[in-house]
This record gives structure tokens, sequence and C-alpha cells, in this order.
């Protein structure tokens, strides 16, 4: 019999007498005194094992009996306290008290010695169920542990036994292990191969073993379950939900949808094989490779039932904040981590491309409807979306806004690609004449049946008709498009017909916008291409007067009371043309004057005769530069515009000139030979830029009326071969010719600089006031 039982037996014979306390305090010290060598053996034991490690608990189970009696004594005594002891606690609180104290303190001791023995138990099972491959049990083991360890820090055990963090280590240890060991049993179960072949093409495998470590044969699902309710405990399971959602996003899901590849399913012995080839970079054309929406579904839904037959059906048992038990399987945590990025790829890439560009095609988008239908059953029936979750069913029937907003945007995109088109590509407009047809013709003067002049025919002939001229060939398309577009919305319903009205005035003002960025290199730098662009867009401008008023009536009842014009945007088109076709004037004006500035050396014309060559090669560059501007633009602007902008040009040049004469100081007999000479090839050339081929209507007379300083040119050219009479009778007291278009200082000044110094000239010279 243990000595806590014969304390007890003793205890209860002389219970009732004083005596009797005492012998309670004599069996106390004793059983305390069992409860500290148990405790000290314990805490020695596992010191030995965790932290010094010398030797091995050498006799567990002894140390446990030997505990197991000092428990078996202890609530012996707690029975007889609280039987016997307390009914005289009146007559000795105090001794009571005492005794209860010291009893306490060696329960207490006895429960942190319990606590350790505890923990080591479920690290040695922890360990043993790892070998077993019972990954959940041991998971399981580890988490008893970690909450043992929690309950002795707050119970103060921690403070009382530097065995306690020795523990927290070897547990922290035994946590890193069984996740290792979970991992690779992971990596083993699922694992991925790419491959490259040699048409450039990358293959991209994923098996999924259902035979899992070196000694298994056959598919242990229990096994499965194992490995994954432990990485749920050990808090690593998410993490590989997120990796394995990653690749399928990236290896399979997007690749069927945007790519149109196809899955290869192959059964192996140790598992299954999912195969995808991704086309080469260089042939990856979305538009050529793209399937239907249809078939990419049931790609997709292969690829999640295969999953979900070797891997994604396992449950996992989670624990909720009100420690209530629920269970949730891979798939849907599968689901939960990746919808909302699979949702957004099937909508933008798959079903955004199903919905027809015309109402023609609405009809044939029904089956999509129906694809999109059982797709989105399926996937709630797998788990992977919620029941309430209703996103892509709800985008393909809601087929009217979806049709609207794609129809436009293609519209759009139609319009941005013919206003990218190069520009030098045209056809000739041809004006109407009384009782005549639309006439256009292409640039080797074809006549085209097909035409976009509209507008034309029901205007009179000589109402705001178009003049002769040359316009891109893809803005008689983009024109086109634009009655197509308006055409299309007076069969349409309200919602739509507005949008597609106001897609209308979005092509206009896109054109002001895309045109001079998408062309600018050219616009800067070729003449005939700002000449075009300005033709392009005074035509658009003109049909953009008239749109709102031409369709306002055929549109839907709703729309015919709404404000609906483009007249605002006719004015934006023309002054997009005006400060395109100016900017090029400009640096073509910039250009004949830098010639001439940097090759007519006036100034030294008396002085070196080597200069009078050189001005005269400088004057022929600038006429060069103007013949050439003549051939450009002389067919593709209309007639009055090419006159104003050659004329404004010569007028440029003729200023320059000009200025510079009158300016010198000093004009010798040869060099005022010299100058005449100059100018006059410049006279003589000029009126041949003002006829046009093909145009009756002009004349080399022309000059005179659009050339500013022309008939002042011509009469300085006389000037400097007149002489002192020639010049008084010229100026015949400011009313002659020279009057007319010099001041009286301007002829002062070549006066001076033609003759010398003589009392004539001093004559000449006063009689001009």
């Amino acid at each position: 019999m243990s000595l806590v039982g014969d304390v007890l037996a003793s205890f209860r014979v002389g219970s009732r007498e004083r005596s009797g306390r005492q012998g309670v305090e004599a069996q106390l010290d004793e059983v305390t005194k069992q409860a500290e060598e148990a405790k000290f053996r314990v805490v020695e034991a596992l010191g030995s094992r965790y932290s010094q490690l010398t030797t091995a608990l050498h006799d567990t189970t002894y140390l446990h009996n030997r505990l197991t009696e000092a428990q078996r004594s202890v609530k012996n005594l707690t029975n007889t306290i609280d039987n016997e002891v307390l009914n005289g606690v009146k007559s000795s609180i105090g001794e009571v008290g005492c005794v209860v104290k010291r009893w306490r303190e060696a329960v207490v001791g006895l429960e942190a010695a319990t606590t350790l023995l505890n923990i080591h138990t479920a690290l040695n099972n922890a360990q043993a169920h790892q070998l077993e491959h019972r990954f959940l049990s041991a998971a399981k083991n580890l988490a008893e542990v970690e909450k043992m360890l929690q309950e002795a820090s707050e119970k103060d055990v921690e403070g009382n036994l530097d065995i306690i963090a020795v523990l927290k280590e070897e547990l922290l240890v035994r946590r890193t292990q069984l996740l290792y060991t979970v991992g690779e049993v992971w990596n083993e179960t699922i694992s991925w191969e790419e491959q490259r072949e040699s048409d450039g093409s990358r293959v991209v495998s994923l098996l999924v073993r259902l035979a899992m470590g070196s000694s298994s044969s056959s598919y242990d699902p229990q096994q499965l379950q194992e490995m994954i309710g432990a990485s749920y405990l050990l808090g690593e399971l998410q993490r590989l939900i997120s990796a394995l959602a990653t690749n399928l996003m990236k290896h399979f899901f997007e690749p069927i949808i945007n790519q149109g590849c196809e899955v290869k399913a192959t059964e192996r012995s140790d598992g299954m094989c999912l195969q995808l080839t991704h086309p080469p970079r260089s042939h990856n054309s979305h538009a050529k490779q793209k399937a239907s929406a249809a078939v990419v579904f049931v790609r997709l839904q292969q690829v999640l039932l295969i999953l979900q037959r070797t891997l994604l059906w396992v449950t996992v048992y989670t624990e909720n904040k009100a420690d209530e038990k629920t269970s949730v399987t891979l798939m849907q945590l599968l689901g939960k981590e990746i919808k909302e990025e699979f949702k957004e790829v099937v909508i933008r890439d798959c079903l955004a491309d199903a919905v027809p560009y015309s109402r023609a095609q609405l009809d044939q988008y029904e089956d999509v409807k129906r694809s999109a239908q059982e797709f989105q059953k399926f996937l709630i029936d797998q788990g992977f979306f919620d029941a309430s979750d209703q996103s892509l069913l709800e985008y393909a029937a809601n087929v009217d806004v979806v049709f609207s907003n794609k129809a436009c945007a293609h519209i759009l995109e139609r319009a941005r690609e013919l206003m990218k088109r190069p520009i030098h590509v045209t056809v000739c407009i041809t004006p109407l004449e009384p009782g005549g047809s639309v006439v256009i013709r292409d640039e080797n003067a074809k006549v085209l049946e097909k035409s976009t002049m509209r507008l034309e025919k029901l205007l009179a002939a000589k109402s705001l008709n178009l003049p002769k001229c040359q316009i891109s060939s893809s803005v008689c398309e983009l024109v086109e498009l634009i009655y197509e577009t308006l055409e299309e919305a007076c069969s349409s319903s309200p919602l739509y017909a507005g949008r597609l009205f106001y897609t209308v005035r979005n092509i206009l003002s896109l054109y002001c916008h895309i045109v001079p960025t998408a062309h600018a290199h050219q616009l800067a730098t070729l003449p005939q291409q700002a000449a075009i662009v300005h033709n392009n867009s005074m035509y658009l401008a003109h049909h953009a007067l008239f749109l709102g008023h031409q369709y306002r009536l055929r549109l839907p009842k709703a729309l015919r009371d709404a404000s609906l014009t483009t007249t605002d945007l006719a004015q934006q088109l023309r002054a997009m043309a005006t400060s395109t076709f100016l900017r090029a004037m400009q640096t073509h004006r910039t250009a004949l004057i830098d010639t001439l500035r940097e090759t007519m050396c006036i100034e030294t014309l008396g002085s070196d005769g080597s200069c009078v060559s050189k001005a005269q090669q400088g004057m022929r560059q600038v006429l060069h530069q103007l013949q050439l501007l003549h051939r450009v633009w002389q067919n593709v602007l209309p007639h009055t515009v090419y006159t104003k902008a050659i004329g404004t040009l010569v007028g440029s040049v003729v200023e320059e000139v000009v200025v510079r004469v009158v300016g010198l100081e000093d004009i010798s007999a040869d060099a005022a030979l010299a100058l005449i000479n100059i100018l006059n090839i410049l006279k003589d050339f000029v009126p041949s830029l003002f006829q046009v081929e093909g145009e009756s209507r002009t004349s080399p007379g022309d000059v005179v009326r659009v050339v500013r300083l022309w008939p002042k040119f011509c009469e300085l050219i006389v000037v400097l071969g007149a002489s002192l009479r020639d010049i008084a009778d010229r100026w015949a007291d400011g009313k002659g010719l020279l009057a007319h278009e010099f001041t009286a200082d301007e002829v002062k000044q070549l006066v001076r600089a033609l003759f010398q110094n003589t009392d004539r000239r001093a004559q000449v010279l006063a009689r001009i006031k």
C-alpha cells in the first residue's frame, strides 16, 4: 500500500480527535514530498531529453506510474479533506487553511509534471504518426502540444519551469519537419512539366499522381485526405491552393480562352496527365486562333472535371469562430482563390468576343447564351462558383447593352483604322453640273461606280457644291461608314440609335485628333500630304453640316425631338483643315526665305562679280521649290485654294526681295544690271505657277491679282534701269505709277543708292515729296 494510502487510513481512525489533524499534516508533508519528487524527476528526465541532449528518458513508464500513484494519493487526500477535515473548519480555521494551502501547492506541482509528461507523449506520437504517413494525426498531436504549452504559459508554469522554452523550440522543429514532409508529398502528388518543341511551341503538362510514396502502388484516398488535412492544420493549404490557381490560370485557362489551345488527357499507371500545347509566339494571332465560346467552355469543363475526380474532391474540415466544424472541398477553395480573375478573363476574352457586331448575327448569339448557362451551372455544381454567383449568365443575357457597346466600339475601331491608312492614295471629286450626276474618279481618272457623295445628290447643282479636288480614298470609306451607321440607326431601338448617332459624332471628333498625330511626320515633310488632309477635313465638314438634318426625321420617334446635330463639328473640322495647311505653308515660307537670305548676296553684287552667278543660282533654287509646290498642289487642292496658297508664298518671296533691294545704300551700275537680270528671272517665271492643267479659268494674269506687292516688284525693276528723268516722270508729283507703289522715302532711298550726288539728283530728290 502506498504512503498516501497509509496516511489516509490512519487519518480515518482518529479523524474526530485533535491528534487527527496532526496526522493529516504529517501525511500532507509526505504527499508534498512525493509530489516534489515526481515533479523533479519529470523535469530532470525531460531536460535531459530535450535540453541537454545527453541521454533519453530511461524509464518513462516508471515515472508515469509514480506520478499516477501520487495523483491517486492526492485525490484520496482531497476526498478526506472534503468529507472530514472541513467539518472541523469552524473550530480550527487557521490550521485547516494552512493544510489546504500546502495541499494546493502539491496539486499545482503534480499538474505541472502531468502537463510535461502529456507534452512528451504527444510529441512522440506526432513523430510516430509522421513516419506512418498519418499526417493529419501528427498535425493534431502538434496542435495539442501547442495548446498545452499555451495553457502552461497562462498558468505561469513557464516562469517556474525552464524546460517549457526548450519544449517550444522542439515543437517548432517538429512543425517544420512535418511541413517539409507534407510539402514533398504535395509536390509528388501534383507536378508541372514544360517542354519546348522544335517548331517553337511549348507543351505544359500537369500530372496528378494517384499513387503517392515509394511504397504505394495503388490509389489511397485516405492518405490524400491525411495530407490535405495536415496542410490545413499547419496553415499551409492556402499557399498551396494559391500556387495551383496561379499555374492553372497561366498555363491552362488563359491559353484555352485566348489562343484556342486544345487539352489532351492521358491516363497513366501512376495518375492522370493533362497536356496543353502553346503555339509559337510568332504565330500567336488571337484573331485566328481563338475558338468559339462553346468549344472554350467544353475544354474548361474537361480540365476542371479531371482535377475534381483526382484531387479537388478532397474535403477539409474547418472551424469557425463559434467552434463549429464545417466542411469545404478543394474545388471550393480553388474557386474562392481564382474565380474573380477567372470570370474577368472569360467575360473579356470569350463572351465579349462572341457578341456580334451587327443585328443580323444576333440570332447566332442564342447558342452562346445556352453554352454560358450550361457552363455556369457546371461551375456551381462543382463548387467552383457560389450558387448566388450568376455573373457569366447575366453578362451573356444582357445582350442589348453588350451588343450596343461592342457594335459602337467596333465602328470606332474601323474608323480609327481608316484614319491611319496612307493619305496619298486619292480619288478625284468632280463638282456637279446642272442636271448631271455625281462623278468620282480615281487617281487614274477612272470613274468609280460606288459613290459616297450622297449629300450632293440632295442638293442643287450649284448650292454648297464641293469644288474639284483630290481626297483620300480612306476618307471616302470613312464617309460611307458614317452613312451606314446612320442607316442602321434609323431601323434600331431608340437606345441603340442614340448610341449610333453619337458614335458618328465621335468619329468626326476623333478624326481631328488622330490624323494630325498618326501622320505628323508626313504632314511636316511632304507638301502633298498637308494638302490632301486639308481637302479630307473640308470634305468631312461638308457632310457634317447636314447629317443631323438628313436623318432627323428618319430616326426613331423618341429621338426626333432631341437636338441631334453634327454642325458644331463642321467648324471643328474646318479649323483643323486650316491649321494643318497653314502649318505646312509656314514651313514652306520659312524654307523659301532662308534660301533667299543664304544664297542671294545682294549687298555685294556690285563689288564681287562672283556673287552674281551665286545670286542667280539662289533665285533659281527658290523657283525650283515653287515649281515643286505647283506640280504637287495644282491638281490636289481646289483651284481657289491653290491660287491663294501659291500666291501667298510668291508674295513672301517678292516682299523679301523688294525690302532687301530698297534697303541698299549704294547700288552701282553693274549691281543694278545684275539685280535687273535676277528679278526678271522671277518675274518671267511666276505667271506660269498660276496656269493649272485642265483648268480653263486660270490665267497668268492672275499673278497681279493674287500676289501681294507684285506691281511694286515690277516697278522696282523699272526703277533699277531708269534714269533720273524717268524716275521723276514716273513719280509725277506723287500721282504717277511710282508714287502709287512706293513711298517718298523709299524712292529717295533708291535714288541716293543708284545715282551719285549731283545737282540733278538734288533737284529730283527735292521734287519727290
